[in-house]
């Protein structure tokens, strides 16, 4: 009898849990047109949208429990209110909600291309970033807050971890695969730019190792409009995989 009990409670909060979620809020619909929109619902001058948004480099369910293949620069949305703190140094824990959680700093360095040292994270008009908060809320409901590493890597620490990666012997052909999952949805194609420019350049450059070494230490610290990737996304054999299939490449030419 208990274990009918226990069973029919488990149903009921189940059901319970599931009729909640269905219930999106203006508010929260709005946060996610937002999430998907590189116009940031108009607000961000055309002239300087990078053609990013929020889902370029953030997944808005748990990537670990539902995997869909692709590699993401950012973390997921999920329990981003449990987090209290963001990983760019701007977002004080005072401002965190302010700034929706750190979108404020992407609104403008990812979404517009504003130089780091002229960021504002409160310039981030305040309805959209209560909106965005009441989608990462609505999307969080029920579910446990994944593990996230909030912590960058500095430029110099970036050249030394592209050292160690060019001495690891990456294999071209894990590195379409890579490439394809990891950088694809900012590069398109290695030899054609979308977002970000191409990665192969019709003549092929006269330093083929300093070009790879760069690669490496801006996917590790970021650039103007690069989100840095770390370990935790993409290991370094992975990333030396991803090289490998850039120089193989460059040298079909």
């Amino acid at each position: 009898m208990r274990q009918l009990l226990f069973w029919g409670l488990i149903l009921f909060l189940t059901f319970f849990e599931t009729s909640a979620k269905s219930e999106i809020s203006p508010q929260a619909k709005l946060g996610r047109e937002l999430f998907y929109d590189p116009s940031f619902g108009g607000t961000i001058d055309s002239n300087k949208a990078s053609g990013m948004s929020c889902a370029t480099c953030h997944a808005d369910f748990d990537e670990k429990e539902e995997p869909d293949g692709q590699i993401r620069t950012g973390h997921s949305i999920i329990g981003v209110r449990d987090r209290g703190k963001s990983q760019w140094a701007k977002v004080t824990s005072d401002m965190f909600e302010r700034a929706a959680g750190g979108a404020g700093f992407c609104y403008q360095r990812f979404l517009q291309r504003i130089p780091e040292r002229k960021i504002d994270p409160s310039a981030i008009p305040e309805a959209q970033a209560e909106a965005l908060m009441a989608y990462f809320d609505y999307m969080s409901v029920g579910k446990k807050s994944p593990e996230v590493k909030l912590q960058g890597i500095s430029k110099d620490a970036s050249k030394i971890a592209a050292d160690r990666i060019l001495k690891i012997n990456g294999k071209a052909k894990n590195g379409w695969k890579f490439y394809a999952r990891a950088c694809a949805n900012c590069h398109a194609k290695p030899k054609k730019g979308g977002i970000g420019p191409q990665m192969v350049k019709s003549r092929p450059p006269a330093n083929l190792q300093k070009r790879l070494h760069k690669i490496a230490s801006y996917v590790r610290a970021g650039g103007y409009t690069m989100p840095a990737m770390g370990k935790e996304k993409l290991s370094d054999q992975a990333l030396a995989d991803i090289l490998a299939f850039i120089s193989s490449l460059n040298k079909r030419q």
